[in-house]
């Protein structure tokens, strides 16, 4: 029986969410740390076996897989972008300006890749600027790889 294709991507999303949020990022209490530290490798081996799974499809050459793939990927930059923002945040205060919490952070991320910039968070400092950049950069090149990849399936060019 084939699984629905909703499956992985929903299983990958859920995955880095908890990691995401259970990330310890204070250690000052173990037990809290222990948990936290516990759920995050939970939601890391749950996108682990979402992404062999994926890349199980790939090998075996489903053309359509390449898209949820790279959507996968992009679940996992945004996440990550977001802990690093975070992280950036409580090792140098006042270099992301209006970020507090790891909303702020994944809120900051997503109108960074969507290129809308509130402005309520933003960028203060250099190090948070260059990683800004690199990720709008970073952004761009696989947008356009999807677009060109979605293009190219509709057109049946390889």
């Amino acid at each position: 029986m084939r699984e629905p294709a909703w499956r992985r991507p929903v299983l990958c999303s859920v995955g880095l969410l908890v990691a995401y949020y259970a990330f310890p990022v204070e250690l000052g209490n173990t037990f809290v740390a222990g948990v936290g530290l516990l759920l995050t490798a939970a939601g890391l081996a749950l996108l682990a076996w979402t992404m062999v799974q994926e890349l199980r499809h790939l090998r075996v050459g489903e053309a359509t897989r390449s898209t949820q793939a790279l959507s996968l990927l992009l679940i996992l930059l945004v996440m990550s972008s977001s802990l690093v923002f975070f992280l950036l945040d409580r090792v140098r205060p006042g270099e992301i300006e209006g970020l507090h919490t790891r909303t702020d952070a994944l809120y900051f991320t997503l109108a960074t890749m969507a290129t809308v910039g509130y402005g309520d968070v933003h960028a203060e400092g250099q190090t948070a600027r260059a990683l800004v950049s690199g990720l709008i950069v970073f952004n761009v090149v696989v947008v356009a790889a999807l677009v060109r990849a979605q293009a190219s399936r509709r057109t049946g060019a390889k």
